[in-house]
């Protein structure tokens, strides 16, 4: 008999093993096995046993033997093997890789489990009546999906509670906790526990592998009750999984693009509950116009917990500035004024810079060339170190670089940089108000320590910082009773017109800033494109109409969640062999729309800018009508023959349009 393995390892293939007589009746789909993978052994996971005329032999020189088995049953008997062949097909990774994803923090031993914890508390419900109905309808129906939009200042240790005791009175039902950010599971924990004493865990990047084996453990035996994690606790293993909640199910920290697999985790989710039969609900303030779609074809059934008219009186005051009349200001004036009016008061204000760093980008001041990443191309972002010293960072894949001298293009030696960065704006607030308390939280002090990264939002939470510069990453979970003032100094780094989201990106930021505020206080918005009908959408300040007027809008312009689309670029600095892959690309697909669904292809997209590059770089959207289409667009695309000198980027259901 032979076993069919797949090893985490980034190729498309899978591999057959000898299984020794004395594993055959144990041996099984789902296992993990210990085989020798070239020069070393490896762990993979066996997809089929078969007799070994079933199998294709082409290309096996000799077989080895399977080792050992490292698992008497499978970790995950009812979903793995199918789930990692659909994220194969539908994001274009391995599926080696897919699968790896599940066993990825298996650990070898599991840990003696701990003493039993006491019985479930349970939690009465909140009085608001949509949650109450929400609740009602997790304690009668134990399949299907939801949506809850909620109101930005919800409090999270207050709900979650009531609506995880109502979903999980069944004995040894266990739960999912999605969040988007670490720091806030230590408050949802301690708010858990009140339900659930003893049985609530954590699943995070920052854990020790003691910890992490211990949850791995708690979660796989039933001892935890409700697991709490950022997104790879979707690929956690579980005894008795019956309901899971996503929080903040709009955030794009959810779409994982860094690395393969590549995989979105709302739709891993929802998947992954439907094969287990179990309930599982997006939650979010500002909903993504994906699950407002869904919802509103009745997949998935809508609570809105905001009332229609949250706030007394008007409202926060909403002032849409025009940086054409303040040209080179960081802080146009009239948000200068109202920032030192309200810091004087005692009050707070939230400042969002749309990007993390110094400036965006450094450029020659006579010629206008920029310093680009020479490994792979975007311009680099200026930082400045505690100590003054100024570096050039790629975003992209982490290269540093110092500062240039002399710019390579012309010899000159003036250079001006692009965009305020959370740190140069830090800078401007500290010279208009001398002596302001002031904290930053972006991206980069979130890859500090968990204790300095809470003790940047407590800071501000507390009082003991009159200003709160940050990325957008600030809006998730801040809680500011003071905030009177917050201010968007670049709107247009998010209305990008090559990005469909894009209005959806800045109105979910709008929004979301002006819950904030409460009844009163001021938003600014600093923007170069004033006339953008996104701010024309601001009066109102009704997410759900602007999420129907959006979804109307995709499905006349036949984008998501109408159709699914495959992202194709190309880039050598031969033209012409880039010119004759994007034709082979073209006639591959030619198929595309023959059937009158609607499928096409745009582009060539070529990037701005590129005239002063040495190599040419373009790229075309697929827009396919169903998932089967996409995953066979992909499969092509993926199947181009190499070209000398040509690089090929495929990626489906795009975040990014750069």
């Amino acid at each position: 008999m032979l076993a069919e393995l797949s090893f985490p390892i980034p190729l498309r293939r899978t591999f057959y093993y000898l299984l020794p007589e004395e594993l055959e009746l144990a041996a099984a789909p789902g296992l993990r096995a210990l085989a020798s993978l070239g020069k070393r052994d490896a762990v993979g996971t066996i997809l089929r046993v078969l007799p070994e005329k079933d199998a294709d032999l082409t290309g096996f020189k000799e077989l080895k033997s399977v080792k050992r088995l490292l698992d008497e049953e499978p970790l995950f008997p009812e979903d793995a093997l199918a789930l990692s062949e659909w994220m194969s097909a539908r994001w274009g990774s391995p599926r080696g890789l897919c699968l790896g994803a599940f066993y990825a923090h298996a650990p070898e031993t599991l840990p003696a489990p701990p003493a039993s914890a006491p019985a479930a508390a349970g939690f009465p419900p909140p009085g608001a009546p949509e949650i109450k109905n929400f609740t009602e309808a997790l304690a009668s129906a134990k399949e299907g999906g939801y949506l809850l939009r909620l109101a930005p200042q919800e409090r999270r240790e207050d709900l979650y509670p009531a609506v995880f005791s109502a979903a999980l009175a069944e004995e040894g039902a266990q739960g999912l906790l999605l969040v988007p950010d670490l720091n806030v599971i230590p408050s949802l924990a301690a708010a858990l526990e009140t339900v659930f004493p003893g049985r609530v865990g954590a699943w995070h990047s920052r854990l020790t592998p003691k910890k992490r084996a211990e949850a791995w453990a708690g979660a796989v035996r039933g001892g935890l009750k409700v697991m709490i994690a950022t997104r790879t606790g979707v690929f956690l293993p579980f005894r008795n999984l019956r309901f899971a909640l996503m929080d903040g199910e709009h955030e794009e920290i959810y779409r994982q693009t860094e690395a393969e697999p590549l995989y979105h985790t709302r739709e891993v989710l929802l998947r992954r509950m439907k094969a287990l039969g179990g309930g599982v609900a997006l939650a979010s303030p500002c909903p993504s116009i994906e699950s407002w779609g869904a919802a509103a074809s009745g997949a998935l059934r809508r609570f809105d917990a905001v009332p229609p008219a949250p706030l007394k009186g008007p409202g926060p005051d909403v002032r849409v500035l025009d940086m054409g009349g303040f040209p080179g200001e960081i802080l146009a004036r009239p948000l200068a004024d109202s920032l030192r009016a309200v810091v004087g008061s005692g009050r707070q204000a939230l400042i969002i810079s749309g990007r993390k760093g110094y400036a965006s980008r450094l450029f020659c001041a006579n010629c206008g060339w920029m310093v680009r990443c020479p490994d792979c191309g975007p311009g680099m972002s200026l930082l400045k170190g505690e100590d003054g010293a100024q570096v050039l960072l790629c975003r992209r894949c982490g290269k540093k670089a110092p500062k240039p001298e002399v710019c390579p293009s012309c010899g000159g030696k003036v250079f001006r940089d692009y965009g305020a960065g959370t740190q140069k704006t830090q800078e401007a607030v500290s010279r208009l108000i001398p002596g302001c308390r002031i904290a930053r939280f972006d991206g980069d002090v979130l890859r500090g320590s968990l204790k300095a990264m809470r003790a940047a939002l407590d800071s501000f939470t507390k009082g003991e910082a009159d200003v709160l510069v940050g990325t957008r990453i600030a809006l998730r979970e801040l809680g500011a009773p003071r905030l009177a003032l917050t201010a968007f100094l670049d709107a247009d780094s998010d209305l990008t017109g090559a990005d469909f989201r894009a209005s959806e990106k800045a109105y979910q930021s709008f929004y979301g800033a002006w819950r904030l505020l409460g009844g009163s206080g001021e938003l600014f918005i600093q923007t170069r494109e004033p006339n953008h009908y996104v701010f024309s959408r601001l009066a109102e300040m009704d997410y759900p109409s602007f999420a129907d007027g959006e979804l109307a809008s995709r499905r006349d312009f036949f984008y998501p969640p109408f159709c699914h689309i495959v992202k194709v670029r190309f880039a050598s600095y031969d033209r012409r062999a880039m010119d004759a892959a994007a034709a082979e690309f073209l006639r591959d697909l030619s198929f595309l729309g023959a059937a009158g669904d609607g499928s096409e292809i745009l582009g060539p997209v070529i990037p701005p800018g590129q005239e002063k590059r040495k190599f040419s770089s373009e790229y075309y959207l697929v827009k396919a009508a169903s998932e089967k289409t996409a995953a066979l667009c992909l499969a092509k695309a993926q199947a181009l023959r190499p070209r000398p000198g040509v690089k090929y980027f495929i990626e489906a259901d795009p975040y990014g349009f750069h």
